[in-house]
């Protein structure tokens, strides 16, 4: 088994993410990441008990999720569905509650946004869901979430992580910049409040956590082998914090095309291959959808230069 190469359509924003199976499949890539958003596998929150449907297309006979899931099995491509989508609940704000939140109600509204992506993940075996805890305050006198905070995200978690389980869906959780888990060393402590039969997985994206000091990458990664299902994998130069006018945790930093910046991807390959790691490795770029698939092709020449990814795309 190797990690299986893909790359993220959500930062293709010019793109249709069904067109593009095709063409990202053509280049070498094996999985393909899709973020839903206003006007791409549009969801609206329906009259009945605040249930999200998808709008079907006009005089289509499947919808705009079936077919692409369709060139995804034509392609023989896995599939990644990163529910951080920002303005998708709330047309006024990026972000969506944070899963620590403690007004039930409130956050209701992320959960059933995150159990209605399981149900459309178990329609394409295989399919890994990425999920964020959300951004939440914290200053130097409120560092991290306190022990109440911790026990009511587990619990969360736990449901939202059974519910996928009774699914057949892996689900991982990314930490991010802002959010209430922002690091892959508060993730470990976190799972200290889980029971240990939850499968809730990592998904480590390698620019929050040099936004976050952890360092050497490698190092991290191998420590949490057990539970890493998927890895974004980015590029960006230093210092490479979110721009003060950007929303805190959410998707949208520019990124570096990858090969342009100062990561060294090919020593993270080196460690996932010598690891074992056969889950999703996604190259993520954002910010450089205006030169459209000339990103992804770049992205895959240099990846190919490492030895772990070119062995895994010739196994393909």
């Amino acid at each position: 088994m190797s990690m299986t190469p893909g790359y993220h359509a959500g930062g293709l924003l010019l793109h249709d993410p069904i067109s593009v199976v095709e063409s990202l499949a053509s280049m070498g890539y094996r999985c393909i990441a899709v973020r839903p958003r206003r006007g791409i596998f549009a969801w609206e929150q329906g009259a009945a008990g605040g249930v999200f449907s998808l709008n079907a297309e006009s005089g289509a006979e499947k919808d705009s999720w079936d077919r692409f899931l369709d060139e995804a099995r034509l392609h023989r491509c896995q599939v990644v569905i990163d529910t951080e989508s920002p303005f998708v609940l709330d047309s006024e704000k990026a972000a969506m509650p944070s899963l620590v939140d403690p007004d039930e109600d409130l956050v209701q509204t992320t959960v059933q946004w995150c159990q209605h992506w399981i149900r459309m993940a178990e329609r394409r075996p295989g399919t890994v869901l990425t999920l964020g805890s959300g951004v939440w305050p914290r200053d130097e006198f409120s560092p991290g979430l306190s022990e109440s905070d911790l026990e009511r995200l587990a619990a969360r978690l736990e449901s939202l992580a059974s519910y996928a389980e009774k699914r057949g869906v892996s689900i991982a959780l990314r930490p991010a910049t802002g959010h209430a888990i922002s690091s892959v060393a508060e993730f470990e402590r976190m799972c200290q409040w889980l029971s240990p039969t939850v499968e809730l997985g990592l998904a480590a994206d390698l620019g929050e956590m040099v936004a976050a000091g952890e360092m050497p990458l490698g190092a991290r990664l191998q420590r949490n082998a057990e539970r890493l299902k998927l890895v974004y994998l980015c590029d960006h130069r230093w210092p490479g914090p979110p721009p003060r006018e950007l929303p805190l945790g959410t998707v949208g930093r520019d990124d570096t095309p990858i090969g342009t910046g100062e990561l060294s991807l090919r020593r993270v390959s080196e460690t996932l291959g010598k690891m074992g790691f056969a889950g999703p490795v996604i190259a993520r770029v954002e910010g450089h959808s205006e030169q459209g698939l000339r990103i992804p092709r770049l992205a895959m020449q240099h990846l190919l230069q490492c030895r772990w990814w070119r062995q895994a795309c010739e196994r393909a």
